[in-house]
């Protein structure tokens, strides 16, 4: 399992990091991981799926997704030469990003309700507009690529444009969704969202989703294109972070309330999957 927290690294004259039509044609598994400002990335082409959030979103040309900070998120792209994946991504702090909008309330609203709201859904089907947020795209990067400096005055009209894309008040895409019947991984994930912090049975969690143990780990991966251990694991190792950050708990009762009871099996993993200790991610959060 790569890295799950993946930190981005602004500096004082990059308040945006900026990843412009990225081809992908021979290989993109993907896995697990989040970063610690909001990631914005849009589909020019491609196939696949994304998970985050206990949903499934469909990877096709003309959807945008928006992750949290240190929302837990995968991207899986079915690639090859006659279907490549191409998408453009970028990173910005989400209090910059309100600094710019600060004079323009109606679409700081949407990035509010984006980058901090209570609504689930994050992947937004903006086909209809595909021209126009091409052009949006591909004006602010000849704009990045002409200026000697970052411009945040460029960054500002291309998030305005983006977010109008997006709609205003009632024309607003971020809605409640009408829910469809949820797939079978999502069923899944979202009873380990429920029981993660316990010792999971796959007994138990077939019954649940009225499954056989074999089908179970079968169709999580058929659906995500990943395996159930690691979503389980990315999972828990999410909510130990939290927990080291926002608690003085012990390392080893905080392995524990994460599904973890042997101590020292907790330590090595935590550090096979964040590259630090336990107590190090402490220190430094």
């Amino acid at each position: 399992m790569k890295q799950l927290f993946e930190p981005v690294i602004f500096t004082d004259r990059k308040s945006l990091i900026w990843d412009y039509q990225i081809y992908t044609d021979d290989h993109y598994k993907g896995y697990y991981h989040w970063h610690q400002c909001c990631e914005i990335m849009y589909v020019h082409s491609g196939q696949g799926n994304v998970v985050v959030n206990q949903q499934m979103y469909e990877i096709r040309s003309g959807m945008l997704f928006f992750f949290q900070p240190y929302q837990l998120h995968r991207i899986y792209s079915e690639v090859s030469r006659e279907c490549p994946f191409v998408r453009t991504i970028f990173y910005i702090d989400s209090h910059t990003a309100e600094h710019l909008l600060s004079g323009f309330a109606k679409r700081k609203a949407v990035f509010s309700a984006l980058w901090q709201g209570q609504n689930t859904y994050c992947g937004f089907d903006l086909s209809s507009s595909a021209g126009a947020v091409d052009w949006i795209y591909k004006n602010y990067n000849l704009c990045r690529n002409s200026a000697m400096e970052e411009d945040t005055e460029d960054i500002t009209i291309m998030l305005l444009q983006l977010l109008s894309c997006l709609g205003t008040g009632e024309n607003s895409l971020i809605q409640p969704e009408e829910r469809r019947n949820l797939r079978y991984s999502e069923q899944i994930m979202s009873w380990i969202e429920e029981h993660y912090q316990e010792e999971v049975n796959l007994e138990q969690l077939a019954a649940e989703t009225h499954l056989s143990k074999s089908y179970v780990s079968r169709v999580f991966h058929q659906e995500t294109g990943g395996r159930l251990v690691d979503y389980l694991t990315a999972r828990r190792i999410k909510q130990a972070c939290r927990l080291l950050s926002t608690t003085d708990m012990p390392v080893e009762q905080i392995g524990i309330a994460v599904g973890f009871p042997n101590a020292s099996y907790f330590n090595q993993l935590f550090k096979r999957v964040l590259g630090t200790t336990p107590l190090k991610y402490r220190k430094n959060n």
